[in-house]
């Protein structure tokens, strides 16, 4: 099935996911969402389909532990952010 839906982005940059999408895709508030340049055209995923994505990749016997997954995106997540910080925002954690 296909849908579209529109949103308006503010002059901050910020747009709402419309309400069907937040609730098709369990998107709750402070959730972590990614923003993907596949070909040119804009890809919006969840943390859990990009966990999901990567864990269908790797080839092993292992058992993967889906909160260990969530807490290591989490930590990849922030490390990216905490670079695009100006550095005298940037924590220190040495």
């Amino acid at each position: 099935m296909f849908n579209t839906y529109s949103s308006t982005v503010t002059t901050k940059g910020q747009a709402t996911i419309p309400n069907q999408m937040r609730e098709k895709f369990g998107i709750k508030p402070g959730d972590k969402i990614i923003f993907e340049d596949i070909n040119g055209q804009l890809v919006i995923k969840t943390n859990s389909q990009l966990i999901n994505e990567l864990a269908g990749s790797l080839k092993t016997n292992i058992k993967w532990d889906r909160k260990k997954a969530f807490e290591a995106v989490g930590k990849m997540l922030a490390d990216e952010y905490i670079k695009t910080l100006p550095k005298k925002y940037r924590p220190n954690f040495k």
